[in-house]
């Protein structure tokens, strides 16, 4: 790593040859252990912050991230966070103009997300809940124990927020 300083090597370096001793050496070096400690932390501070300012938007590298910081709370370790894009709705059957009643095919809904003049109707098994959001952000059961699921997801959509494009909206689902 590009922080990393062997202690042990230094000070091995820094005692003059006259005044080394193995009683001395071990002596400084377990001086320096708060030293190491404090080195270590500051690598591990670096190295995410290195992955932090690599990241983009791409599914496939916010998926590996999202995994790597809550892998840790899954029931299951060996499931993974998925981000899917939503399902669209198929087309339209046909316009609300066409002065079909929807008493005589139940089978029919109008869409309400739209707010034109002329709704369009699609069948109700293609209108879906996911077909408004950009994409989905599926997430295996967590362990309530170490974590709260409202935590959880507002951990979730801080890192999902922080690393979407503009303008995309998204679902976080938890099986």
């Amino acid at each position: 790593m590009r922080y990393f300083i062997n202690f042990d090597k230094t000070v091995n370096q820094f005692v003059p040859h006259y005044l080394g001793g193995r009683k001395l050496i071990l002596f400084l070096q377990s001086i320096l252990v708060p030293l190491q400690q404090l080195n270590k932390e500051f690598s591990e501070w670096a190295k995410e912050k290195r992955i932090e300012a690599s990241m983009t938007s791409q599914i496939f590298k916010l998926e590996w991230f999202l995994n790597r910081r809550f892998s840790k709370y899954f029931v299951n370790p060996v499931e993974k966070i998925t981000i899917a894009n939503a399902v669209r709705d198929g087309l339209p059957l046909y316009r609300q103009i066409a002065n079909v009643p929807l008493s005589d095919n139940p089978a029919l809904v109008k869409q309400t997300a739209h707010t034109v003049k002329d709704p369009v109707l699609y069948k109700v098994s293609e209108r879906r809940d996911e077909s408004s959001y950009s994409f989905i952000v599926n997430s295996p059961a967590i362990n309530t124990s170490s974590i709260s699921e409202s935590e959880y997801i507002a951990q979730i959509q801080y890192w999902v927020d922080r690393y979407r494009t503009a303008g995309k909206t998204y679902k976080i689902k938890i099986n």
